[in-house]
C-alpha cells in the first residue's frame, strides 16, 4: 500500500508540474467548440451508414463470383387442395 500511495503522489506532482507548461502552450489554437466535432462527428456517422449497403451489395457480388453452385435451385410446388 505504501508504494502505491508513494507512486501515485510522484505521479501526481509530477502531472501538477505539467499541467502549467501544456495550458501555456496554446496546445488547441482552433476554438472550435465541442458542438462543432459532435456535429462532425455525426455527419460522418451518416456518411459511414449510407456506405453499409454497398458493403454488402460488393461482398454478395464477390460471394456469389467465387462461391461454389453446389445447391440446385428447385422450382417451387404448388398443391392441389
Amino acid at each position: 500500500m505504501k508504494k502505491l500511495t508513494n507512486a501515485s503522489l510522484t505521479f501526481l506532482m509530477f502531472f501538477a508540474s505539467i499541467v502549467p507548461a501544456i495550458a501555456a502552450s496554446g496546445g488547441r489554437e482552433d476554438n472550435s467548440m465541442t458542438l462543432v466535432y459532435l456535429f462532425l462527428g455525426v455527419c460522418g456517422l451518416i456518411i459511414f451508414l449510407q456506405l453499409i449497403p454497398v458493403f454488402v451489395l460488393a461482398f454478395g457480388f464477390i460471394k456469389g463470383a467465387f462461391g461454389s453452385k453446389e445447391d440446385e435451385i428447385k422450382p417451387a410446388t404448388v398443391r392441389n387442395r
